[in-house]
């Protein structure tokens, strides 16, 4: 984020912007302060911490120019500062999806993220939503996450409305949004997504038939959205 001196002072301003490559960095240090500690997939785990294969993934998606962030602007001193409060990943998908997934879950194995991909193939295959809406691709948002200190302020659901509008203009007639937690789902219900899927953790169990996630509650279900755009 940059600093510019400037002489009025107006109200702090959050404003949404496409995330440029050059600010990956920045926001991954976010991510690792606003996301990754309260995301259920994770603290639900047995091992309660992202894997590198995770962080590298959601990164990623910031080359298909369809993440946004939410920038607050603020005057500290005279100078006016820039600091990211929210930021929304999301990149392509296409009808081989489902299949694409199981055969990453099969690749990363018994790790943590190869347990997060098998557990997204399931509701990638289950809602089943390029036949459900009869389209050939899709703008898939894989992360939502918003400042602690500014939740609240309708952040997410911001980034939301912005990315549909974005997805338009890419010309993308689908989005869809794999809800981990009780609040995004909430936020998503409130947009007038449709859900398509619903998987309980209490039900989703490995091959020993134990419970693969216990995320504390409110978090019970893993629900995937979509909306036409």
């Amino acid at each position: 984020m940059t600093d510019r001196q400037i002489e009025a002072k107006p109200a702090d301003v959050v404003r949404i912007c496409v995330i440029e490559l050059s600010e990956c960095d920045e926001v991954l240090k976010f991510l690792r302060i606003h996301f990754y500690p309260d995301e259920p997939l994770n603290v639900g785990s047995a091992q309660k911490h992202p894997d590198p294969e995770d962080e590298e993934f959601n990164i990623s998606q910031i080359t298909h120019g369809s993440s946004l962030m939410a920038v607050q602007q603020q005057i500290v001193n005279g100078v006016l500062r820039e600091r990211i409060v929210g930021v929304l990943l999301s990149g392509p998908k296409y009808s081989n999806e489902a299949k694409h997934l199981f055969s990453e879950a099969v690749r990363h194995g018994s790790s943590n993220w190869g347990m997060i991909v098998r557990i997204l193939a399931q509701a990638e295959r289950d809602s089943n939503v390029f036949v459900r809406y009869n389209v050939e691709k899709a703008l898939h948002i894989h992360v939502v996450a918003v400042d602690g200190s500014l939740r609240g302020r309708a952040i997410g659901m911001r980034l939301i409305e912005k990315l549909k509008d974005l997805g338009r203009q890419l010309g993308y007639p689908l989005v869809t949004l794999d809800c981990t937690s009780f609040y995004s789902s909430k936020l998503t219900e409130r947009l007038g997504m449709d859900c398509v899927n619903v998987i309980k953790y209490a039900d989703y169990v490995d091959k020993e038939g134990k419970v693969v996630y216990k995320p504390p509650l409110p978090h019970e279900y893993l629900k995937t959205y979509a909306a036409r755009l």
